[in-house]
């Protein structure tokens, strides 16, 4: 059964002060570009049962057919969708009000984005953009913040890695009321802390006391479809690509953690470490913390990786927790008051151009990747953030690129312990479950 659908398009959301013919247009124009991949998106927003598929091809096949165009009615703007599955909305009629507010967003960021410089070739200008990308976003203009933490980890974990995320959640707001989380904003430890925090916050009496608190979802547009924010999200932005999202994370926020995830994960902990490992940067103050239950195996898994591709090179610039929540969050509360809180943008951090760089990932690029000790850390920690970020987007962002390989597969090169050490972590997320399960998956690379 469908049915059709007048979504508001909220102008004060884009950032306007009324809806025009102008503007209008432009969102016409806008969601018939293909390359914007609009209905996937709007159908992963509008979709209230977020877990009923797994990448953006089965979302295609649910809203085979659905359609999207602009409606001005009166003053307003709305988006018309046609052909609408009537089981994807919560009384067969209606979309939630979090999804209504986060296609607005979507069309800000994605139809209405700041002006891009004509020269990116300096990664001053890049880092100068994403900042004027999230305030552009309305993200910076909020006052005062506290604590603004992000936190990065599995869009599927089991029930007991999600328990104790939301744990964590609970326990770090309790001690720090103030304090405000930034995620991926999609399902799994990305929706945990949310979910905890509010049960927190509640309990601080914090709308009295603090003031209105955000969950802000930082995303990009090539895996929204395939990985929707959840509906606690009530911040959302949409980055043009995921090198400038992963310099958001760490520019918005005065600290981060990482709980155990799938290569999204791994990809976000290397650009960390590889952002850390910049002489540069060395001196700034930013602890990055790896969270896990007691008793958890992950990241110890992880640490040996990590020895075996640097020695103790990246020692030291992480801290691995297997402690109960609320020793964590003591740990957060007493070693917070040791940062520098004056202001929510970190500024000092220079990026590298290379992690600023979208990666095209390609069956050449890929077998182009350098895993051999003769480089820097530094060097090695972009190379492994690369291979990990084309596992994503084999599996996450464009799976038909590898269908299209049929049998082939890239050759990884380097040094036989790392590349022997990288397949077998890969195996072991697989085995884990960690990695999307789509239909025709296997693993995209190939080992000598």
């Amino acid at each position: 059964m469908k049915t059709d659908l007048w979504i508001p398009i909220l102008h004060k959301k884009l950032g306007m002060t009324e809806d025009t013919t102008e503007i209008a247009e432009r969102i016409s124009r806008g969601i018939a570009d293909e390359g914007n991949r609009f209905v996937e998106i709007v159908g992963a927003l509008i979709n209230i049962h977020k877990r009923d598929y797994h990448d953006a091809r089965e979302i295609r096949v649910k809203f085979e057919g659905m359609t999207t165009e602009v409606s001005k009615q009166g003053r307003e703007l709305f988006l018309y969708c046609r052909n609408v599955p009537m089981g994807c909305l919560y009384d067969g009629k209606q979309v939630i009000w979090a999804s209504v507010e986060q296609i607005s967003a979507a069309i800000r960021d994605i139809i209405f984005p700041p002006a891009m410089p004509q020269d990116f070739s300096q990664g001053v200008d890049v880092s100068a953009y994403v900042k004027k990308f999230v305030e552009h976003a309305g993200f910076l203009y909020r006052g005062e913040r506290g604590l603004v933490v992000f936190t990065w980890g599995g869009h599927r974990v089991n029930r007991k890695e999600y328990e104790f995320a939301k744990q964590v959640g609970y326990w770090t707001a309790l001690q720090l009321p103030d304090m405000e989380n930034i995620t991926g904003c999609g399902d799994g430890i990305m929706k945990a802390p949310f979910k905890g925090a509010q049960v927190a916050y509640g309990k601080q009496c914090t709308l009295e006391r603090f003031g209105k608190r955000d969950f802000i979802g930082f995303t990009e547009k090539n895996i929204l479809a395939a990985e929707p924010p959840n509906e606690v999200v009530n911040r959302f932005v949409v980055f043009p690509n995921i090198e400038q999202r992963m310099e958001a994370f760490i520019r918005a926020s005065h600290r981060g953690r990482a709980h155990p995830g799938g290569p999204g994960t791994i990809e976000e902990i290397l650009t960390m470490l590889a952002l850390l490992s910049d002489p540069h940067n060395r001196e700034i103050p930013f602890e990055f913390d790896l969270v896990e239950q007691p008793g958890g195996e992950y990241f110890k898994a992880l640490q040996e990786y990590l020895h075996t591709c640097f020695g103790n090179a990246v020692d030291g610039m992480y801290t691995i927790f297997l402690d109960p929540p609320h020793k964590y969050a003591q740990h957060l509360a007493e070693t917070t008051k040791k940062l520098p809180m004056r202001y929510l943008w970190n500024d000092d951090f220079r990026f590298d151009p290379r992690f600023q760089k979208p990666f095209e990932v390609t069956f050449e690029s890929m077998e182009a990747l350098d895993l051999t000790r003769d480089q820097e850390p530094m060097d090695l920690l972009i190379n492994l953030r690369r291979f990990f970020s084309s596992i994503v987007h084999l599996s996450v962002r464009d799976p038909d690129m590898l269908d299209s390989w049929g049998d082939e597969r890239p050759l990884i090169r380097g040094d036989k312990k790392i590349v022997t050490a990288t397949n077998d972590l890969v195996k072991r997320l697989e085995d884990q479950d960690r990695i999307h399960p789509n239909k025709k998956y296997a693993t995209p690379f190939r080992i000598e």
